[in-house]
């Protein structure tokens, strides 16, 4: 073999040097070795060495089939699996910003070739995607990447989303045939070829190697028998978890809807649940959903409670244990004095503390930094109304200033009346306020200022200041009887107060943005 100064020659030697240690026994690569390092040429030597002199071919891997040998780093990537290998060859290519000077000599596979040109994706994308996946180099172009590739362009898959599963999901080149199968199992389905790309992304490979037609027919039977509309079997359920057609019906499917339904439950609602959730289906009834039922009732959940808290959180049914779901919204709650005893009282009664984002370390922050509440006076505020715990804390400021401001009263004085805190300002405080005072009723909404903990109520609005349990408390039908009024009357009087309160709300929001805007100095406006 002869070698020649001049660079590109000296890499072609290396190369088919490399290419015959590959078909060599073992016991031959010491010598060669020595004989590299014993070439008189030093300076060129120098010149082409790369990392791949100093990788030994099992760190490399075991096939070449598809990536060759080289000594370009690069090209050695795309078939190393050793994690410290690979360290080294990314060494040599990001030294000395070597990555462009290697990006032109590289040479692709025919995996990479034609994945390039059947997709239409460039060259160097593709490039990227093999030298950070050495797996693509397993798989046969001829009996797996090409019949693969073109059966879902015949399945009419965009090339774009063709690529993207490929990229997320490679190992769907493995079984050409069943990903046929399954192509045609979707298409009678009547799947779009969206639907279709979002199936085969998130689908295991247990389905292609174990899952029968047959097998997933029978849960799409019983899916549909559910209550599951076809319209959102795939969209909503399989696709987003194929897996779901891997598990037996009668073991694993019924059981678990069996167990939900005991607590109250219908089937349809179920249904809907696996349309919100559908990883539902895949939870083990005795090692999660007997656990966090056990965990709910612990806390003072009623059977109905739990049944309604999982119809509207379903994601609850995950795979994360109860105490991870909700312990840091019970510690909380002890934190600020809350006993074990109390804590069972307030759950009974309110449940929206569990599930509301925030909740209830955010309300216990605003009311005793913002509003200026003790510690003592917010756990009493608290146990006495655990609704407060599910109101944001904007809405309690709103009810605050609203307190200060309309009823001609401080926050103090909500202390005799918790449920103020928690009644809605849109739906109740405001439109009865309104009412009464449109009507010239709020006389029979008031009480004697001895009522209330503060003078001010005297100095600004008389001896009388209004009854906030008065003003709050029961349905709209009893509030009407109160004052002798309509309750039709009254509704209607509450639907426009709901409308010109939204609109309002609209406004301050839009006020409150251009504002920010102008603090930004990017405002446009006028």
């Amino acid at each position: 073999m002869q070698f020649h100064s001049s660079k590109p020659c000296a890499v072609r030697s290396c190369t088919a040097q490399r290419l015959q240690l590959h078909h060599c026994s073992s016991r031959a690569l010491l010598p060669v070795r020595q004989q590299q390092h014993q070439h008189p040429r030093q300076h060129s030597s120098q010149q082409t060495s790369s990392i791949a002199c100093r990788t030994s071919l099992a760190d490399v891997g075991p096939s070449f089939s598809n990536g060759g040998s080289s000594n370009n780093p690069l090209e050695l990537l795309r078939v190393t699996r050793d994690v410290q290998a690979r360290a080294r060859l990314m060494a040599e290519v990001m030294t000395d910003g070597r990555m462009s000077h290697y990006s032109e000599l590289y040479q692709p596979c025919p995996v990479e070739e034609f994945l390039s040109k059947e997709l239409g994706v460039w060259s160097y994308n593709v490039m990227l995607f093999a030298v950070a996946n050495p797996a693509l180099q397993v798989f046969d172009l001829e009996s797996q990447v090409r019949p693969a590739v073109r059966s879902l362009k015949a399945a009419n898959i965009d090339v774009t989303d063709i690529w993207f599963v490929i990229t997320k999901h490679l190992e769907i080149l493995a079984e050409p045939i069943a990903l046929q199968r399954w192509l045609d199992f979707l298409s009678l389905q009547a799947l779009d070829s969206r639907h279709m790309a979002n199936f085969l992304l998130k689908a295991p490979d247990a389905l292609f190697t174990s899952c029968t037609q047959a097998q997933a027919l029978q849960v799409l039977g019983w899916l549909k028998a559910l209550g599951v509309k076809q319209e959102y079997l795939f969209p909503r359920v399989l696709c987003p978890c194929p897996t779901i057609l891997l598990q037996d019906v009668t073991t694993h499917l019924q059981p678990i809807v069996s167990h939900l339904t005991s607590l109250g439950l219908e089937p349809q609602h179920v249904g809907r649940m696996a349309c919100v959730h559908p990883e539902l289906l895949l939870i083990s009834v005795d090692a999660q959903l007997q656990p966090l039922v056990s965990y709910l009732e612990g806390l003072g959940c009623s059977t109905c409670q739990v049944a309604r808290l999982l119809l509207e959180v379903p994601q609850a049914l995950g795979g994360r244990p109860p105490q991870a779901l909700f312990g840091a919204r019970v510690e909380a709650l002890r934190q600020l004095g809350v006993d074990a005893p109390t804590l069972r009282q307030m759950t009974g009664r309110s449940t929206a503390w569990l599930t509301m984002q925030g909740a209830p370390a955010e309300q216990i922050s605003h009311l005793r930094q913002e509003m200026g509440f003790s510690t003592e006076q917010v756990r009493a505020l608290v146990t006495a109304c655990p609704a407060i715990l599910s109101e944001k804390p904007l809405e309690l400021q709103r009810k605050a200033d609203f307190l200060t401001a309309t009823l001609n009263m401080e926050r103090g004085d909500c202390l005799a009346h918790p449920g103020y805190l928690g009644a809605s300002l849109m739906q109740v405080i405001g439109p009865r306020h309104a009412f009464a005072v449109s009507k010239g009723l709020e006389a029979k909404l008031q009480s004697p200022g001895a009522a209330c903990s503060s003078s001010n109520v005297r100095s600004k609005g008389g001896a009388w200041g209004w009854d906030l349990s008065l003003l709050v408390a029961g349905e709209d039908v009893d509030f009407a009887d109160a004052l002798g009024a309509s309750v039709n009357e009254y509704e209607g009087f509450r639907t426009a107060f709901e409308e010109e309160y939204t609109a309002q709300l609209s406004k301050d929001a839009a006020r409150e943005f251009q504002e920010e805007l102008k603090k930004l100095g990017i405002y446009e406006g006028a």
